[in-house]
């Protein structure tokens, strides 16, 4: 099936370096996750980033907040994002603690075309892919409980090779979640696999003084892009540090 892909058509490129920035529609609602990802299932080593969902009428962008705040500040004002980064990891100190913090993938999701966009850096260079959307299949249950003053509902799916129980509110008919969880008649608000590798808790929802929906990528080079999916898994595999994947 040959068809031309919205997303590909964003990527231009501005006057700083390859800057990738292209608004698409006026969001409605801006969602912020706590994700918590085990990195080590031995020793439930596990870290936890800030996550951004922001959602408009025809598309959705979920990305790593503290990320895309560092990589904007380091293409903006490199003094001040050198300065905070001394100022984290002192000489002397042992534990890197990266100013973006740990989290670097970046979803957007055009669903007129029913086309995924995911941007990542891994190892040092960037890499995107774009797929059709692949929307998971849903099994509603019954069982409800209360998350943030919302009645939720419970939902399960197999998806990507793991089993998945979210909570998602028909008091929010936005049928978005984080990261490739969507498709409810409600906003999923938390989620986890069945194993707790991965986590998502909703700590805020927003939908005043939002910005625009789009791609938002503040990077010195074009991303190199990647064919299929299975690509893009491959070199996250080999990655020095590593450990287990969604995508």
């Amino acid at each position: 099936m040959k068809y031309i892909s919205f997303f590909l058509s964003l990527f231009v490129t501005t006057n700083m370096g390859a800057q990738i920035i292209k608004n698409k529609e006026s969001a409605i609602l801006e969602v912020h996750y706590i994700k918590t990802t085990v990195t080590d299932t031995l020793k439930y080593r596990s870290y936890s980033d800030l996550m951004t969902l922001r959602v408009g009428k025809t598309s959705a962008m979920f990305y790593p907040t503290k990320r895309m705040w560092a990589d904007s500040l380091l293409q903006s004002n490199y003094a001040l994002y050198e300065k905070l980064h001394r100022e984290m990891n002192p000489v002397g100190q042992t534990e890197y603690k990266p100013i973006g913090g740990i989290e670097r993938e970046f979803l957007f999701r055009n669903i007129n075309d029913g086309e995924t966009m995911v941007y990542r850096k891994i190892a040092g260079d960037a890499y995107s892919y774009t797929e059709l959307t692949d929307h998971p299949v849903w099994e509603l249950a019954s069982e409800t409980k209360e998350i943030m003053g919302y009645i939720c509902q419970l939902a399960t799916c197999n998806y990507r090779g793991r089993i998945w129980k979210v909570w998602f509110s028909p008091d929010i008919p936005i049928n978005e979640g984080p990261w490739k969880l969507f498709g409810l008649p409600g906003l999923v608000l938390e989620a986890n696999d069945e194993k707790n590798h991965y986590t998502y808790k909703a700590i805020g929802l927003y939908t005043q003084n939002l910005q625009p929906v789009g791609i938002r990528l503040y990077i010195r080079n074009r991303p190199y892009k990647l064919k299929f999916r299975q690509e893009y898994l491959q070199k996250m595999y080999k990655e020095p540090v590593g450990g287990i994947n969604l995508s």
